[in-house]
């Protein structure tokens, strides 16, 4: 994984297991970027996933965990969802609103903003 200023290895797990292989480099610098302009320190409870991890948990088809290009950064307050929105966004990044976390991710096109619904759809 190359020299992020905010994360390491140790932040992109898997079932135990290091994926910072599986991350997309572009993305990891907007991340950190990200992590930057918030300005407090994120707890990421998914980043890459296989594709039987994202089918064991209900994942979307296409998610873009699939190809290490999303990170869902858990959240305790909602100061802390806004600065993390407020960051995604001015990084052209897409953001996903979770009752506990904030999906964010850096897919093709135009970015979006959702939310996830009772149903728990993941991206």
């Amino acid at each position: 994984m190359k020299k992020l200023k905010y994360f390491t290895a140790a932040d992109f797990r898997m079932d135990g297991q290091d994926v910072s292989d599986k991350m997309n480099p572009a993305f990891l610098d907007k991340l950190d970027k990200c992590r930057e302009l918030a300005g407090f320190p994120f707890v990421l409870n998914s980043s890459y996933r296989s594709p039987e991890k994202n089918a064991m948990i209900g994942g979307a088809t296409y998610s873009m965990h699939l190809s290490g290009r999303a990170v869902d950064v858990r959240v305790v307050r909602s100061d802390q969802r806004w600065r993390i929105v407020k960051a995604a966004l001015s990084l052209g990044l897409s953001v996903g609103i979770m009752e506990n976390a904030v999906h964010i991710d850096d897919r093709d096109g135009i970015p979006v903003l959702f939310h996830y619904y009772a149903s728990k759809r993941r991206t």
